[in-house]
């Protein structure tokens, strides 16, 4: 887990109000959040930007025969309404994104992802991640528990 943590934190480093103009600028990749402690990746998928954020700090252990396939089966798909704006809502999914596996076990980080039309790109997505994050992690991982059972999630902090 310590070697992808250094590996994440060095990706190039942003800063949360530089990802609308990324976005505009077409700059995919996977960049560094150091100030939140967030891993950000996009790329463009036809008239929708794919955005991920990895969350470093939201650490998750979870029973799961393997790690195949992990991502897909562990996923949640939802609807945040007033999002990024009034009137707006914002269609997102939360997933396990594991990085150690074994022994019945899985290990790996929340990772948020949205799809957003290239028209919206520059609202602060960064900050939509950061409120999601905060707001819908716990009842993520109550449906997380109830289907895999959740063994231990902590915040670093």
């Amino acid at each position: 887990m310590e070697e992808f943590i250094q590996r994440a934190r060095s990706q190039p480093r942003v800063f949360l109000d530089q990802i609308p103009y990324l976005l505009s600028a077409n700059s995919q990749g996977v960049y560094y959040i150091p100030f939140h402690d967030l891993l950000f990746a996009f790329t463009l998928d036809g008239e929708d930007y794919l955005l991920g954020f990895l969350d470093l700090k939201k650490r998750v252990l979870i029973e799961a025969p393997s790690c195949d396939n992990l991502e897909d089966e562990t996923l949640l798909i939802d609807v945040a309404e007033d999002i990024p704006w009034q009137g707006q809502s914002t269609k997102y999914a939360f997933s396990i994104y594991p990085v150690e596996c074994g022994g019945g076990r899985a290990a790996g980080f929340i990772a948020l992802k949205i799809n957003v039309e290239l028209d919206k790109a520059f609202h602060n997505w960064g900050a939509v991640a950061l409120y999601l994050l905060k707001d819908k992690t716990e009842p993520y991982l109550q449906h997380l528990n109830q289907k895999f059972r959740v063994l231990d999630a902590i915040e670093v902090v």
